[in-house]
């Protein structure tokens, strides 16, 4: 089975996207795709160069982000792709020029994150964090929004992404 396209997760900082990135990845392996997963801070690590975290900043790398998610599926390959890039800009692009494009929006309130473990010091009083200092522009047309908070769990929300690609590629085969 071949699939090609990329499964844009966004949402803000602690929302839970790499959890369901590696879900994804770990169900779609176990049905014989072998998925590239890029993670926006995984992604920020391995780079030479060391980027702030201001607007610009945020906005520059999504741009590299959805290029390169980009330059996978057009080669053939499933992404994932789990990053905050909270820009309606890099949104219309990938629309735009990223083959078989699902982009799935894991909305969870500001208040909610403050509460989960390890983000609460990071939504105090932060002035660039996405959320927080940095205003969000939080997805126009997503393909696909869960409101990932209890009784919601990573597993469930990535059960629901497998299940509307799926039947997103079934229409589109039809």
């Amino acid at each position: 089975m071949t699939e090609s396209g990329v499964v844009w997760l966004t949402g803000l900082s602690g929302a839970g996207k790499s959890t369901v990135a590696e879900l994804l990845d770990a169900r779609w392996r176990a049905e014989g795709l072998a998925p590239v997963r890029l993670d926006g801070d995984e992604l920020r690590a391995m780079l030479p160069v060391r980027t702030g975290y201001t607007r610009e900043d945020r906005l520059r790398l999504a741009r590299f982000y959805a290029r390169l998610a980009a330059g996978f599926a057009a080669r053939g390959h499933l992404v994932i792709c789990a990053t905050i890039s909270l820009f309606h800009e890099v949104h219309a692009w990938n629309r735009a020029h990223v083959p078989g494009y699902f982009e799935v929006w894991l909305r969870v309130p500001v208040p909610e994150l403050r509460t989960r473990a390890g983000r609460a010091a990071l939504y105090r009083g932060a002035d660039e964090v996405v959320g927080a200092g940095i205003e969000p522009e939080l997805p126009r047309r997503p393909d696909l929004v869960i409101d990932n908070r209890p009784p919601v769990t990573a597993a469930r929300a990535a059960e629901l992404v497998h299940a509307a690609w799926r039947q997103r590629n079934r229409r589109e085969a039809a």
